[in-house]
């Protein structure tokens, strides 16, 4: 340093150095300092040098955070700046300090007027304004400025200091966040309105079943419960007179969620009620039925209860197609209705010509059927069996409390037992259809 200083003429440094230097109690420390070196006429040099190495620390800091200062001298002076000025602004590092005029320019259109409006608060109000200068020739990179005045000791205004950071990373996150958050947005509002049209078309779609007593000498009632996350679901029930007499009972449940379960939903239970005037057996009924889910592809599966109730002998004759067994209380005590093994079909839609076998149930007076779609029983991370049981039981000991003669006491029975079954929030929709035999 002290060479260079001395052939150039040039200022060397600073220079962070560092030495041991003994202490009075013979302990060694580690000194640390700033030396510059400047020629001092034709023989001498001038030799200065600073405890630390607090600038070397400032520039650093100012570097990782992409941060300088620049000072513009209103008096025709070149501009003042800080280490690291050049490589925030996108400049070569021997490139001249830019004025003001110099960064409007470097600036887009809206950028320059935000700079103008910012010299005009600084240079005609005399206070601190700040502003975003997006630079093009840095791929649109962005710096926020912070301005303030610099005043003459009791006189005007005449330089203006400003402090420069690159926000690039911050302005882009905020960008991405934002395009997040709209496009989350509109994501819900169409899930809103996915739901809305889906839960209004299950609304028009479902049966409008005010329960009681029908001519075949049954008393039913139905209860519904939404799934509280996806809004509506596949579940279905059906319980209508056919003209030969019998009481057509089915209830069902098609996969998934939302607008393609209730328009397999519907398919289903339109498809059901027109087959069911053929007068045919419901073992027939439900390999048409599976046969027009087959039609819609293989992710157009349902399973269901098909059954029909023959009030001259009190006599059930019903089909499992993958769904869970009814449950039939009688003198107090809940049991599932038997279902052989070569009664259990397969869910409807997976195999065309699907073959189903019936199971009949002779019925007592004062009998009660419960059909139910799996929502009512299934919990996430729970064992289906101990979940039936959990039905059985509760469905048992309502009965002693809840279910009464008359009018609206099946349908309360029916209502307490959802609530019983139900939980919070709910996961999948369920479906629960009540069939009391009547003396």
């Amino acid at each position: 340093m002290l060479a260079e200083a001395y052939r150039g003429g040039e200022i060397q440094g600073p220079t962070v150095v560092e030495f041991p230097l003994r202490a009075p109690d013979g302990e060694v420390a580690r000194v640390s300092a700033e030396v510059r070196v400047s020629r001092c006429g034709p023989h001498h040099l001038l030799v200065a040098w600073e405890r630390g190495n607090r600038q070397a620390l400032a520039r650093a800091a100012q570097h990782l955070a992409r941060t300088c200062w620049m000072e513009w001298n209103l008096t025709g002076q070149p501009p003042r700046a800080s280490f690291g000025v050049r490589h925030v602004l996108g400049l070569h590092r021997d490139a001249p300090l830019p004025g003001l005029v110099d960064v409007a320019a470097m600036t887009d259109h809206a950028g320059a007027e935000s700079l103008y409006q910012v010299l005009y608060d600084v240079l005609l109000r005399g206070r601190t304004a700040e502003c975003d200068l997006r630079l093009p020739a840095r791929r649109n990179g962005v710096l926020r400025l912070l301005a303030e005045p610099v005043f003459r000791p009791g006189g005007p205004v005449w330089a203006v200091r400003g402090v420069m950071m690159d926000v690039t990373g911050d302005r882009l996150t905020r960008h991405r966040a934002r395009h997040a958050e709209r496009e989350a947005t509109r994501a819900r509002d169409r899930a809103q309105a996915f739901g809305e049209v889906a839960a209004a078309f299950r609304d028009a779609l479902s049966p409008r079943f005010a329960g009681g007593k029908v001519p075949s000498g049954l008393e039913t009632a139905a209860v519904y419960r939404p799934d509280e996350g996806a809004g509506v679901g596949g579940d279905w029930y059906k319980a209508r007179v056919l003209p030969d007499g019998r009481t057509l009972l089915a209830l069902g449940d098609a996969r998934g969620h939302g607008l393609a379960a209730v328009t397999l939903m519907a398919k289903l239970r339109y498809a059901l009620a027109g087959l069911a005037f053929t007068a045919h057996p419901v073992e027939h009924l439900t390999g048409w039925l599976s046969d027009v889910a087959c039609d819609d592809g293989p992710e157009s599966t349902a399973t269901a209860i098909v059954g029909a109730y023959h009030p001259e002998r009190r006599l059930l004759r019903w089909v499992s197609a993958g769904h869970p067994a009814p449950l039939l209380l009688r003198d107090g005590r809940v049991r599932p209705l038997a279902l052989p093994p070569d009664a259990t079909g397969l869910p409807l839609g997976v195999v065309p010509d699907t073959a189903y076998t019936a199971v009949e149930t002779v019925l007592a007076a004062g009998d009660v059927v419960l059909m139910y779609s799996d929502g009512l029983v299934e919990r996430r991370g729970s064992d289906i069996d101990a979940d039936t049981e959990l039905l059985r039981h509760r469905a048992e000991r309502l009965a002693r409390t809840s279910l009464r003669r008359g009018t609206g006491g099946l349908q309360a029975y029916a209502e307490h037992v959802v609530r019983a079954m139900s939980d919070s929030p709910q996961t999948d929709d369920a479906t629960l259809l009540a069939v009391r035999c009547l003396p």
